[in-house]
């Protein structure tokens, strides 16, 4: 028999992530062709955003529904890091993801925002110059956060082969 189980605090931020990539990406999709599911999507984005935000303020300072605020000390220690030398910060998490994510956030509000105004006043072509500005800021935050993992992965595959090419001691 299956036991079920509450869902953890960051499976549920992923599935929450899930929907907002889904509605955005069926919002953005839409924008010319089907107006009732570019709104719907919108609206949904525009609830979505709501709920995150209001996770966050209930959450304070608990991750991870809390704000993706990029500490002053992951700053300093990323500099000191670069300034040394030691590329190998870029491995890691660097202070970009965080602050991608909170960026990402705020653009999407303004978006958002500006989708509804569009419904009530004539105010469709800051909402298109917004929307057309959020794929580039979502294109910076999937580059930003894939790009410590994939470097990481390189560099595993790099001493991988670096130790398999070593001659053996007979």
């Amino acid at each position: 028999m299956t036991k079920l189980r509450l869902p953890k605090a960051f499976e549920l931020l992923l599935v929450w992530h899930g929907l907002l990539v889904g509605s955005y990406t069926i919002a953005y999709l839409t924008a010319e062709g089907a107006p009732v599911l570019h709104q719907f999507a919108g609206y949904s984005v525009l609830g979505l955003l709501a709920v995150r935000l209001t996770a966050a303020l209930i959450a304070g300072v608990r991750p991870p529904w809390a704000l993706p605020l990029p500490k002053a000390s992951m700053w300093k220690n990323f500099g000191r890091k670069l300034a040394a030398g030691h590329f190998s910060a870029l491995l890691g998490r660097t202070p970009f993801a965080p602050l991608s994510g909170l960026v990402i956030l705020g653009t999407l509000v303004l978006v958002t925002l500006s989708g509804l105004a569009a419904d009530w006043w004539e105010w469709e072509d800051l909402h298109e110059g917004l929307a057309e500005s959020s794929l580039a800021v979502v294109l910076i935050h999937i580059a930003i956060v894939s790009f410590a993992p994939l470097l990481k992965r390189l560099n595993a595959s790099r001493a991988d082969a670096a130790a398999t090419a070593l001659p053996r001691n007979a």
